[in-house]
């Protein structure tokens, strides 16, 4: 019973996915679960087991949601795709963490105590997003007692904790090609001259700071070449799943209700599938505005960084968003700035 709830909730999972509006969050959906069910096919820990079934199912639910033109559950597949969360986000920041092989790290501030050693320093481009973006610092006010200094081992952790702290939060910009793309399904044409391609603003090439990561499941649906997972044009069902055996067994006290003897399959005369999935105009209307909320956490740099420019101290960078952001649309009919 249970491998038939697994294969039915994967491949439930897979066909949800499939029918989702936007492509690279399709190939998303697609990667993330095949390599998540085959990473605990052979998993023998029945808690864990159950934790992943029941965030498989969670998952499953979202992608329904979202289907059915939930709002929410758009917005928070689009950005789990396009690297505001989760793994790819993490991809997009490994880049800007990696020092060249001349950087010379801090030294620890107890001699041979490597634990003591506070965190590097950041390059250019994360410490714009970090003060412009996040409005932040980049070096925390530590706490000066009054009797006696801080011991340096607290000191180096109170460093660290602000550090990650800040790594966590900061948004990242995507690739060139990928915000230029974003921007054009969002409502932009390539002669406008605020399009982000006309600018020079934006995430670095993939070439310049992403090359040999085309094949990475967590990052290839965000390549400009992936090949990408289609639409699919089947008709889906919309049964319950079956029973799982890590089910908890109903409570003797639990109020019954007219809805546990519904036919999951029974369709309301008056319900249209026009009401319930985003169609025609009416979808391309609601996936622009999607794509706008989701280049509102989208930060631009100029110039373009590269692995070469990034820890040159002399570049200066600027942080910008887009200009076909609900925020900004006054903006659209006016002329570039001269410093961009």
């Amino acid at each position: 019973m249970t491998d038939y709830y697994v294969r039915t909730l994967y491949r439930r999972i897979l066909c949800e996915g499939s029918a989702f509006f936007d492509d690279r969050t399709r190939t998303f959906i697609y990667n993330r679960t095949r390599t998540t069910f085959r990473e605990y096919k052979d998993c023998t820990d029945e808690k864990r087991i159950k934790n992943k079934l029941r965030e498989a199912k969670k998952f499953l639910y979202r992608i329904e949601r979202a289907n059915q033109g939930h709002t929410k559950s758009c917005l928070k597949l689009l950005q789990a795709a396009y690297g505001q969360r989760g793994k790819t986000r993490h991809r997009l920041l490994q880049p800007y963490t990696i020092a060249p092989s001349d950087h010379e790290d801090p030294k620890p501030l107890i001699p041979h105590v490597s634990r003591t050693a506070p965190p590097p320093k950041l390059c250019g481009p994360l410490t714009t997003l970090i003060v412009s973006v996040l409005k932040k610092k980049v070096e925390p006010e530590l706490p000066s007692p009054e009797y006696k200094p801080l011991h340096p081992t607290r000191k180096a952790n109170l460093l660290w904790r602000w550090r990650s702290n800040l790594l966590e939060r900061v948004l990242l910009p995507l690739p060139f090609e990928i915000v230029c793309e974003l921007e054009r399904r969002a409502g932009a044409y390539e002669s406008h001259p605020r399009y982000a391609g006309n600018l020079q603003i934006g995430g670095p090439l993939w070439n310049d700071l992403y090359s040999g990561q085309e094949n990475h499941s967590d990052f290839v649906h965000l390549y400009p070449l992936a090949t990408l997972v289609p639409k699919t044009k089947v008709a889906r069902t919309h049964q319950s799943l079956p029973t799982s055996s890590f089910s908890a067994e109903p409570s003797p006290y639990a109020t019954l209700s007219m809805i546990q003897f519904v036919n999951p399959d029974f369709k309301p005369l008056d319900e249209k599938e026009e009401e319930r999935d985003i169609k025609g105009e009416k979808q391309s209307r609601k996936a622009r505005r999607l794509y706008r909320r989701l280049l509102e956490k989208v930060p631009l740099l100029s110039p373009l960084p590269t692995a070469s420019t990034m820890w040159d101290p002399k570049i200066k960078f600027k942080t910008f968003y887009s200009c076909w952001i609900p925020e900004s649309v006054i903006r659209i009919k006016e002329e570039p700035e001269n410093d961009k």
